[in-house]
């Protein structure tokens, strides 16, 4: 073979890899195509034709290929160094696995790194590896064919002899060509680890030509890749803009990787080491170095590899605060998609579900089908797979520390129960699982407790878990709808967002047991079946059963409006009235707040509502006696004894609409009937007391 110089025209049959490029590319070079002979007619069984059909190969017009390769297959520009980076780690990885099979490898630099210089002078951006190198024919045949790639060919030999190829990178024999989007010109010198003999790869402007020679100034082994950057991308002349390329997209490569004789990827891949080799302080800093705005410690740290349905080497960080309760703004996911070490895509929307996005992590998986740009995995349905995997694996870990160390835990919980919650109410296929991670206050001797604690200590044969919302706890538990489970003995779980009560009514069951609303629950009334109805002797203030049926019949009659029914029952102690069986009164604050949001409009009135007595209390044995001689005074009354209900129950939409009627009970309770006036005037002397009479009343009222 001769050395001399020569030109070699792109002339190489194209791959089938092209095939998966993105249409628009397809598209282009398919119009560009042409064929080597006329089209074959198509010939049918009984024509007659004794011909056999030949088979013939596509020819592409190589510029055009090329052009779309470079300028249409990426949507960074800044992606041709993590390529140019990719193949250079490929060729020291390969280089390590010729070490290892105690192959004899040429002299050149002991340590496998890769060194990236800039020229500002010239212009050029130089990436230098000491890996295996190329001869001239592999330069040719490498860097002359598009879409061959001497890395795939290489893993495929390594897996026949049953060798790792796990670390190399390169698949499609595409990412050369993105040097092109930065450079007008791309020279490529090298010496291969067998061969004495050096060569220089050199190509200008994409062109369909590239020349190939010996020598170049390339001395020692392994491969020079020298950039002519373009006018609009000096920017890589700048060591701080290209460390920030390396630290995006090659951070975690197998090697080392200097920049101006500097290192810049100082962070390992904790991902693919053994979880059981790795220390706290080790993840902690990886954590920090890693994901934008993490200065504090992790609370928590998974770190796990899976086997199905892919590879995956995984590592989760659970931050110990997020920014989203202090208003400045929704956190972004934070979970990047690598291959190989290789970010693919970060982050990546289909690795963890939108109410994740509290947690900071990696998921790596070797064998993720990528598309020829290595932007996006092809297969969205493995992808979901992979998702299904982390997501059951975080949600049983944080399972597993809710029952380590329950304080930890609830620490946590405080921080992010926001997230939890989310989950509950919009990730339908997991929804039982986060609704064992929730934790809510409690009548039971104060504190959180879980749902399944809530089960475990309920020995009644009610088959419900009861919840109550209320601002605070305080007012939970001088709620009238709280009487009855007072009385009763029975766990009531307190809520005090609006979002609680959604979440509620989302979860709807849990170990078999209806949630149900505190507002909503009945144990029990003391109404009798009309048959065993008769006049009782009133106990102690209580009202007679006639008389409470005489009261419910007028209740209903003077608010037929406002009333649905009306019933009495023995479950409230200090409070007059109760409504049961309504809507939830966050929920119903929360629509109105949507309503007022989308379109400035209202929400219906109430309808009608159930009304429960307290028959023993003063209020209502005073409206009943009231309700016979005094209409008004007792109409007046009785409209306020419902507000009072609908108050308490939280779906007062505005409370000024009491205002008349409470302006009607002050006149009323204020009014008295005139009195005589005194005919005969007072002497001075009576006055003077009267006078000082009050005076000493008024002083002790101020005291």
């Amino acid at each position: 073979r001769s050395h001399s110089s020569q030109t070699l025209a792109y002339t190489e049959k194209q791959s089938p890899m092209l095939r998966a490029l993105r249409r628009p590319a397809l598209l282009a070079a398919r119009a560009t195509v042409r064929r080597t002979t006329p089209a074959l007619r198509c010939l049918s069984a009984t024509d007659g034709s004794t011909s056999q059909p030949k088979e013939r190969r596509f020819e592409a017009e190589t510029a055009s290929l090329l052009n779309i390769v470079s300028n249409a297959l990426y949507t960074e520009r800044e992606v041709f160094l993590r390529e140019l980076l990719s193949n250079a780690s490929d060729a020291l990885e390969k280089l390590r696995q010729k070490r290892v099979a105690n192959e004899t490898v040429a002299e050149g630099d002991d340590e496998l790194k890769i060194s990236i210089s800039v020229d500002k002078d010239k212009k050029q951006l130089v990436i230098e590896d000491s890996g295996v190198g190329m001869r001239e024919n592999e330069l040719a045949e490498n860097l002359g064919t598009i879409a061959l790639s001497g890395s795939r060919r290489f893993a495929a030999e390594a897996q026949k002899n049953e060798q790792d190829a796990s670390a190399i990178i390169g698949k499609f024999g595409v990412g050369f060509y993105s040097a092109f989007m930065v450079a007008s010109k791309v020279t490529v010198e090298s010496k291969s680890y067998s061969d004495a003999i050096n060569a220089v790869w050199s190509s200008a402007d994409g062109a369909e030509s590239y020349t190939l020679q010996e020598g170049g100034s390339k001395t020692t082994r392994g491969t020079r890749v020298v950039l002519d950057l373009k006018e609009d991308a000096e920017e890589y002349l700048q060591p701080a803009r290209l460390r920030e390329v390396v630290q995006k997209y090659s951070s975690f490569v197998s090697f080392p990787i200097e920049i101006d004789g500097e290192l810049a990827n100082t962070t390992g891949a904790v991902w693919a080491q053994d979880p059981r080799e790795v220390d706290e302080k080790t993840y902690e800093a990886f954590y920090r170095a890693t994901f934008k705005g993490a200065w504090d410690a992790p609370t928590y740290t998974l770190h796990f590899r899976a086997d199905a349905p892919l590879d995956i080497k995984c590592v989760l960080f659970m931050p110990s605060f997020h920014t989203e309760k202090g208003g400045l703004g929704r956190l972004e996911p934070s979970v990047g998609l690598y291959s190989r070490k290789v970010l693919i895509e970060n982050p990546c929307s289909d690795i963890a579900p939108e109410w994740c996005r509290f947690v900071k992590g990696v998921v790596d998986s070797e064998d993720l089908p990528l598309s020829i740009s290595r932007e996006k995995s092809q297969d969205k349905r493995l992808l979901a797979k992979i998702q299904d995997v982390v997501v059951r694996k975080l949600l049983r870990f944080l399972q597993d520390q809710a029952k380590r160390d329950r304080d930890k835990y609830l620490k946590w919980y405080q921080e992010f129960n926001m997230f939890l919650k989310e989950g509950a109410c919009h990730d339908a296929s997991r929804r039982t699982e986060v609704a064992k991670l929730l934790y809510f206050d409690s009548s039971k001797d104060g504190g959180l407790t879980s749902l399944d604690e809530y089960v475990s200590r309920d020995s009644s044969d009610d088959e419900k878990i009861y919840y109550l919302h209320a601002p605070t706890r305080e007012l939970a538990l001088a709620s009238p709808y709280y009487e009855q489970f007072k009385q009763n003995k029975r766990e009531c779980l307190f809520v005090y967002n609006a979002i609680d009560d959604f979440v509620m009514s989302n979860i709807r069951e849990h170990n078999g047991r209806q949630i149900v609303t505190a507002e909503a629950a009945d144990f029990g009334t003391s109404d009798e079946k009309e048959e065993e109805k008769e006049d009782k002797a009133p106990s102690g203030n209580a009202l007679s059963t006639s008389d409470a049926d005489a009261l419910k019949a007028w209740l209903l009659a003077t608010l037929p409006d406002r009333l649905e029914s009306v019933e009495a029952t023995d479950k409230l102690v200090s409070s007059p009235a109760v409504v049961v069986d309504a809507e939830s009164g966050a929920m119903r604050r929360m629509m109105a707040m949507v309503a007022q949001q989308a379109d400035g409009g209202a929400l219906p009135p109430l309808p009608p509502q159930k009304l429960r007595l307290n028959v023993s209390h003063p209020v209502v044995v005073a409206l009943a006696k009231a309700s016979s001689v005094d209409e008004v005074r007792a109409t007046a009354a009785a409209h306020q004894l419902l507000d009072n209900a609908i108050v308490a129950a939280g779906l007062m939409d505005d409370p000024r609409t009491m205002l008349p009627r409470l302006n009607k009970l002050l006149e009323l309770a204020l009014k008295v009937e005139s009195v005589p006036v005194e005919t005969e005037p007072l002497s001075r002397t009576e006055a003077l007391e009267k006078g000082a009479a009050r005076k000493e009343a008024s002083e002790a009222m101020d005291k």
